[in-house]
């Protein structure tokens, strides 16, 4: 594989395990300065995708390889899907600093400028995806497509931190949004990955990534440098527990590559009705399940990192809601919640299915 296959691979998994960083320090310490080692490394991260796609055209263009063209110079179109995600980062941080100077740093969580990085991050990662995917000529090929697919994974469940955590994955809203974005990645990665179980890879290299964060973080002693301090913390506080996609994903992939002749008739609407219905169903009894064991005195390890025990500092919340579910915030999964949720995954199912035999025709 390139070295700039490589190269773009590690911009774009880095991308969300920095933002969890930068998301842990926040929680953790409160004092989020510019070039704070969480943004000075999510910079890098980013320019480092965006250098690999720069430099993926350059090759593309000497050996006057396929692609799309842009004035004089060709590439994949997910190298230039990434060189515009780094680029549109560049403006949204400036737009960033702009917006913070006129109107301070307490503008909360989805203003414009965050907004604006967000659809930055989600070009790139899913530019490094297509680029990768185009790429997978043997077996290392294949892992890094599934490695790039389950940084995109990573990168929905870093916008969905709030919804994610295990007090609230008996609500409707949980699984909504779930049902509504990590089919799409699932269905498209199982019917363009080269290995049999592509969507089970990427469920896993999801997992891994999150993880990392999740076991390593704590490891790193950090206090409060900020009031009002609700929550007494000692170390980097863990993002949540990463979902347990890849029970979900074992049928994905079960429906769409291991019955035979199901890989030629992923495209259709029966699939879309299959995989959705089949995800729903396997997401909804796992996550039901395991959000108990996590709000549970059993889950509160290092591995785990639950228990109801890990706070950000500036939140206040009584003790009898740490370890229960708030139905008070959305209400619980009900009738209409589920039915709406088996019609937003066929639904992404659909569009990841197309997307995925896109992706395998640009191959061939």
């Amino acid at each position: 594989m390139p070295l700039d296959s490589v190269l773009l691979l590690l911009g774009a998994a880095a991308v969300p395990l920095t933002l969890l960083w930068d998301l842990a320090w926040e929680s953790t310490i409160g004092v989020d300065r510019f070039f704070g080692p969480p943004h000075a490394a999510n910079y890098l991260a980013v320019l480092l995708a965006g250098a690999a796609a720069l430099h993926m055209a350059v090759r593309a263009t000497r050996r006057g390889a396929g692609g799309v063209s842009l004035g004089r110079m060709r590439a994949p179109l997910g190298a230039w899907l990434t060189v515009w995600g780094a680029l549109a980062f560049a403006a949204a941080l400036l737009f960033d600093r702009w917006w913070q100077a006129s109107y301070g740093l307490a503008a909360g969580i989805w203003h414009p400028p965050q907004i604006a990085k967000t659809v930055a991050y989600f070009a790139l990662a899913l530019g490094a995806w297509l680029a990768l995917s185009a790429e997978q000529r043997d077996t290392r090929g294949a892992l890094a497509a599934a490695l790039a697919a389950g940084a995109l994974l990573a990168m929905i469940s870093v916008v969905t931190t709030a919804q994610s955590f295990a007090n609230r994955q008996h609500s409707s809203v949980f699984y909504e949004l779930g049902c509504a974005t990590y089919p799409l990645v699932l269905a498209a990665q199982s019917l363009a990955g080269k290995s049999r179980a592509s969507a089970t890879s990427t469920a896993l290299a999801y997992f891994a990534l999150v993880g990392s964060m999740v076991w390593v973080l704590p490891l790193f002693a950090a206090t409060p440098q900020a009031g009002p301090v609700y929550n007494s913390l000692d170390h980097l506080l863990p993002p949540p527990f990463p979902l347990l996609l890849v029970v979900p994903a074992l049928a994905v992939d079960s429906l769409l590559r291991f019955i035979p002749g199901r890989s030629k008739r992923g495209e259709s609407w029966a699939s879309a009705l299959e995989v959705g219905c089949a995800f729903t169903a396997l997401f909804v009894a796992t996550q039901w399940v395991f959000a108990r064991f996590l709000l549970s005195p059993a889950a509160d390890q290092w591995f785990f990192a639950g228990g109801g025990r890990h706070w950000p500092f500036f939140l206040r919340i009584d003790p009898s809601a740490r370890t229960a579910f708030w139905d008070f915030v959305s209400p619980n999964l009900d009738l209409v919640g589920a039915g709406i949720a088996v019609l937003l995954a066929i639904v992404s199912s659909r569009a990841g299915l197309s997307l995925g035999r896109a992706l395998r025709d640009m191959k061939s």
